[in-house]
């Protein structure tokens, strides 16, 4: 299968981009030669003067639209989609790097609670519903994450309530944990230089898990790939992982930990980077790429919603966007996730209860079945 492949508002290790909030990857399973033949028929459809197709020229006009719409719908059933708001990525990136590192030997139990998207979610909407203030923690968190030093995150491993009142509230807790497991925390995530393909650099970056989403949706089928992507600093940083023997144990650690069933890929030979305008097959995974994320900042214009059950059969199930239901206090997996919170930061202080966690969770859980267990929303 030939699988070309695209970004769109791509920023690198900064998430906190404010004039491009979202990230979009696509690829579709096309030939060059196919590829050319339907953008040369787009083309005359829609005349326009542009040597290499690029989306975001075309979705400033009515004619550079029509052209995606003919492109998109000729394309439908072949390609797909993730995309990320990236301020929720980077909140969920909180988790890994401040959560795991201290549960290294085991995180399964987190991943089965689905406490980590618990801790995204309320990370995401303390910074987005707050003042200037509450999002300078992302900063502070993703600065820590490009230099592996913790002391540019006192909003996060400096926690100090003031004499007399303490928050329980769930940022309060995770600044609790964060900085009573600080030199836990730090140790490991500095460790990150030598372990990683990359050196670290591209920890916070999107394109490597995109790709490796859409390798697995592809792969699936159990044909070998021959992918092509634009050229690209990040990917090009672990593109020799994605095929070494190794991937076998890693797909399954990741369906060991997260409990999905991931089937990997084979790939046909090493994965080509390339210049999009000498590749029509790249410039079509360009176009849906820079079509979504348009769509998320924006909106689809008038003339292109018709489109929008399309894209969103494309979409696969790795997208990152808000789900408030992971808030709500009513559900039971809410509640039993802020009380592990607070056990967790109540430990990293030397007052938890010192149970295991996996007894904890179940105790809670009992505890909400029967009525005992209850949190007020306030």
């Amino acid at each position: 299968m030939h699988i070309a492949c695209d970004e769109a508002d791509h920023t690198g290790p900064d998430l906190l981009a404010r004039e491009q909030p979202y990230f979009a990857f696509a690829s579709i399973n096309i030939n060059d030669e196919e590829a050319a033949d339907l953008i040369a028929e787009a083309r005359r459809l829609h005349p326009v003067q542009m040597p290499e197709l690029k989306a975001a020229k075309l979705l400033s006009s009515r004619r550079g639209r029509q052209l995606i719409s003919t492109l998109v719908r000729q394309g439908e059933g072949r390609f797909a989609i993730t995309a990320s708001d990236k301020k929720l990525a980077l909140c969920g990136w909180v988790f890994e790097y401040v959560f795991e590192p201290v549960f290294k030997d085991d995180p399964r139990i987190f991943y089965k609670k689905d406490f980590h998207r618990f801790v995204a979610m309320f990370c995401y909407i303390y910074v987005t519903g707050m003042d200037e203030q509450a999002e300078q923690f992302l900063v502070q968190f993703q600065a820590y994450m490009r230099t592996k030093d913790r002391t540019v995150a006192p909003m996060l491993f400096e926690y100090r309530p003031e004499p007399g009142v303490e928050s329980l509230k769930p940022f309060d807790l995770l600044r609790i944990f964060a900085t009573g497991y600080r030199e836990v925390i730090a140790a490991d995530n500095a460790d990150l230089v030598a372990r990683m393909a990359d050196h670290g650099r591209w920890t916070l970056d999107l394109s490597a898990s995109s790709l490796w989403s859409h390798l697995n949706h592809w792969g699936k089928q159990g044909i070998p790939l021959s992918v092509f992507c634009d050229d690209s600093k990040p990917l090009r940083a672990i593109a020799d992982e994605l095929g070494a023997p190794d991937q076998e144990h890693i797909i399954r650690r990741i369906k060991e930990i997260v409990g999905v069933d991931e089937q990997g890929w084979e790939l046909a030979g090493p994965i080509t980077f390339v210049n999009s305008r000498s590749y029509p097959s790249v410039q079509l995974a360009d176009i849906l790429a820079s079509t979504a994320a348009y769509a998320f900042q924006k909106g689809l214009p008038t003339d292109m919603e018709p489109l929008g059950p399309i894209l969103d059969a494309g979409m696969l199930r790795d997208s990152i966007f808000p789900d408030s239901e992971r808030l709500n206090l009513r559900s039971k997996s809410a509640v039993v996730n802020y009380a592990a919170l607070h056990e967790l930061a109540m430990t990293a202080r030397g007052d938890g209860t010192g149970l295991p966690l996996e007894v904890y969770f179940r105790i809670a859980e009992d505890a909400f079945d029967a009525g005992t267990l209850r949190m007020n929303a306030d």
